[in-house]
């Protein structure tokens, strides 16, 4: 229907005079302005759809980052305990991308720094980034991805291999060291997940 038959189709049902009475700047003019309006309007949202369906299904797309420096912990109140996880994610100027904490349930220590690790690494696979700096304040954490200890726990070396596996995506990685002191915001986080 053109937005004239359209139009018409309209003026058959709209009371014009009472109309006008009640909106005196109202005119035919401006209703046949505004269905042309609404018509181009349906045209560009029909062809867009097109566009869609020829391209098949969109995916959501996160943003991307090129480069990330990623701040993980890992806590348990008692070793074993109730353990919680915490992962802040920055840009490389150092702009807050993400916070993650998640509850873990019973574990150690060296678990949940697995564990928190795990979810960066996939975290920054995900945001497809080429070049991500770890930073932990788990000493064994860090020597054991450095090859300078090797894994002798049973309980870490699988989620050592997911670990490795994971990084294997990510073009340029380095874990490094940092007191605890200087990873506070996943600390936090971690703690918050502990409590959650």
């Amino acid at each position: 229907m053109s937005p004239q038959e359209l139009a018409a189709t309209i003026f058959r049902y709209i009371d014009m005079e009472k109309l006008h009475r009640e909106n005196p700047v109202v005119t035919k003019e401006m209703i046949l302005s505004f269905l042309n309006i609404i018509s181009a309007t349906k045209s560009l949202e029909k062809k867009a759809d097109t566009r869609k369906l020829s391209q098949g299904p969109q995916k959501s797309r996160q943003k991307e980052y090129t480069e990330l420096i990623i701040h993980t912990d890992g806590a348990s109140r008692g070793n074993p305990g109730m353990a919680g996880i915490g992962v802040a994610i920055f840009d490389k100027d150092y702009n807050v991308i993400d916070e993650l904490c998640e509850f873990i349930g019973e574990s150690t220590n060296n678990v949940a720094e697995y564990k928190a690790m795990i979810l960066a690494a996939k975290k920054a696979v995900s945001y497809n980034a080429k070049k991500v700096t770890f930073k932990t304040d788990s000493e064994l954490l860090v020597r054991q991805l450095n090859n300078t200890y090797r894994v002798k726990n049973p309980g870490l070396l699988p989620l050592y291999k997911e670990l490795m596996t994971l990084l294997g995506k990510i073009s340029k990685w380095h874990v490094q060291h940092v007191r605890r002191e200087e990873n506070t915001c996943a600390d936090t986080l971690a703690n918050k997940g502990v409590d959650s």
